[in-house]
């Protein structure tokens, strides 16, 4: 026999608050003291944050839906066109809707694809660290705001004039899943900004005569063929540059900041992009930056557990890789560890992150780069914290180094 959800005696974990973002994992463990994988929420809904129960439920494709809609009715803007957008773009919808925007843009994200951007991820971030080296010192969580936008900017072959412009609006974007209502407006005028950028990309891209395996002509053959509408394609181009920006940039300075207490890490990735690898792999499983909202859409039992239609879910995937049950000494990062690579940090089941391979490769390749030009890195101010929901991550990492 199941209990009922809303009927058991959870602890609370108050994941919206900013001591809650500062540290996490001290909330979680003394939460499993009580329930070793569930807990309520602030904001209403339920938390998971143990691995095999998030990891599961993540992959319920027909019982649990994207959150998203929900999103658009928490900051009453369904009848808005961001309200629009963040109710039916590709990470919103299931089903055919779903498998069809994925066809469309599916084969520009491939490996094989990916593999071919290393070197335009390599020269961005060294053009990066030529300019911001030199000081000595800087918050490097800022610095890493630039990387993965003009990334994405010469992948599509746009001018990285826009970058300053565009990081703002995607800064808003990404902050519209941390459900505060204050935001309401600049997420609404951040759109706008989005919607220009991504209308006036495509638009430039017709005018040339280009077949590339790039996200754009890859649309662009897509709309031909009648997979893809013309909104559809706008609005894949503002969901992709969104998910890969602060993902990217957020892993990579959370990276910084562990390995800089582990300069015998730091050094083994300054010399070898494969033990970088495995660092990222571990980065994603230790502290990974994504909390996944689903909706219960069909009433199902999990472990004894009833969980009712109509209930927001929180899967905490940071909280998922520290679970002790399943990681041996889940607080140590070890880049050996066996298992890293079965985190869940890019999800599972149908909405699995398309992404992934870009995410990785670009974070891979800031990091060897970046221990190799600093050294010695060490504070030189106070770390803060982004809302951990949502997409977590370092709001200020101020750092001075020796210069290679």
């Amino acid at each position: 026999m199941s209990t009922v959800l809303t009927e058991m005696d959870l602890p609370v974990l108050p994941a919206e608050t900013a001591a809650f973002a500062a540290d996490p994992v001290s909330f979680v463990e003394e939460a499993r003291r009580t329930h070793p994988w569930l807990a309520k929420s602030n904001i209403g809904g339920y938390i998971v944050h143990g691995y095999e129960p998030a990891r599961h439920i993540i992959g319920m494709d027909e019982e649990t839906h994207p959150f998203y809609p929900g999103i658009a009715k928490f900051y009453d803007a369904e009848d808005t066109e961001w309200g629009r957008f963040i109710s039916s773009m590709m990470n919103a919808v299931v089903g055919e809707k779903h498998h069809r925007l994925r066809k469309s843009v599916q084969s520009a994200f491939t490996p094989k694809v990916i593999k071919r951007y290393r070197g335009v991820m390599q020269r961005v971030i060294s053009e990066l660290l030529d300019e911001w080296v030199p000081r000595g010192k800087f918050d490097f969580a800022a610095f890493a705001a630039d990387f993965p936008i003009t990334v994405f900017c010469g992948l599509l072959g746009v001018s990285c004039e826009v970058v300053p412009r565009i990081r703002d609006a995607l800064e808003a974007q990404t902050a519209s899943v941390s459900l505060n209502r204050d935001l309401r407006a600049s997420i609404l005028a951040a759109f706008e900004v989005l919607w220009d950028f991504a209308d006036s990309a495509i638009r430039e891209r017709e005018t040339l005569s280009c077949d590339t395996d790039g996200l754009i002509d890859t649309m662009l053959r897509a709309r031909a063929a009648g997979m893809i509408d013309d909104v559809e394609m706008r609005q894949n181009l503002i969901m992709f540059a969104a998910g890969g920006y602060d993902t990217s940039k957020n892993m990579l300075a959370l990276l910084v900041r562990i390995l800089m207490e582990r300069p015998e890490l730091w050094q083994r990735c300054a010399k070898d992009v494969d033990f970088c690898r495995k660092a990222v792999n571990e980065g994603l499983r230790h502290s990974g930056i994504s909390t996944v909202y689903r909706s219960v859409v069909q009433d199902f039992d999990y472990r004894g557990v009833r969980f009712p239609r109509d209930t927001m879910l929180i899967l905490m995937v940071s909280m998922a890789g520290r679970d002790p049950s399943y990681f041996t000494d889940p607080q140590v990062f070890d880049p050996e560890r066996a298992n890293a690579n079965q985190h869940v940090a890019f999800g599972r089941g149908e909405h699995f992150c398309i992404g992934m391979h870009l995410a990785r490769t670009q974070i891979e390749e800031g990091l060897h780069l970046v221990t190799q030009r600093l050294h010695n890195p060490r504070l030189a101010g106070e770390v803060t914290w982004r809302p951990y929901l949502g997409v977590w991550g370092l709001k200020t990492l101020p750092i001075e180094f020796d210069q290679a």
